[in-house]
C-alpha cells in the first residue's frame, strides 16, 4: 500500500567517485544515537545546504521568473567611448611625462570640471569613471 504523502526519491552512489565514496562512509557509519536515521541524516543536510544559500538560485522555477539580463550596444558603446577617452588621457599623461624628464603632468583643474560635467549629463558610468581618475 503507498502512502500519499510519502515522496521518494532514489540516491545511487558511484564508488569509483571520490566524494561519493566519502558519502557512502558517512552513511556506513552513521551515529544513530544522534541521527534518527540516513534519511533524516540527508534531508538535514540538504535543509542545511539549501538554508545556507538564502535567495540564491538553487531551484529551476526561480530561474523562469527572473527576466534575462542583456547588456544594450548602447551600453557597450558608452563603455567603449569611456575607455577611449581614459586612454587618450593616460596617453597624454605619459607622453606629457616623457617629454618634461620624468616631471608628473597633470591637466588644469578648470578643463577636468568642465570634462567631468559633460560626462555626467551624458552617461552616469562615465561620471564614476572620471571620478576615479582624479
Amino acid at each position: 500500500m503507498v502512502k500519499q504523502n510519502v515522496i521518494k526519491h532514489c540516491l545511487r552512489l558511484n564508488m569509483q567517485n571520490e566524494q561519493h565514496k566519502r558519502i557512502q562512509k558517512v552513511l556506513e557509519g552513521l551515529n544513530k544515537d544522534i541521527h534518527k536515521s540516513e534519511n533524516q541524516f540527508i534531508i538535514k543536510a540538504i535543509d542545511f545546504y539549501i538554508r545556507s544559500f538564502e535567495e540564491d538560485d538553487i531551484a529551476e522555477k526561480q530561474h523562469r521568473n527572473r527576466k534575462p539580463e542583456y547588456v544594450t550596444v548602447e551600453a557597450i558603446e558608452g563603455i567603449r567611448k569611456e575607455l577611449e577617452s581614459s586612454m587618450k588621457d593616460e596617453l597624454i599623461r605619459l607622453l606629457g611625462t616623457a617629454i618634461t624628464g620624468g616631471l608628473t603632468v597633470r591637466a588644469a583643474d578648470s578643463s577636468n570640471k568642465r570634462i567631468q560635467e559633460e560626462t555626467e549629463e551624458n552617461n552616469p558610468y562615465a561620471a564614476e569613471a572620471a571620478n576615479r581618475w582624479g
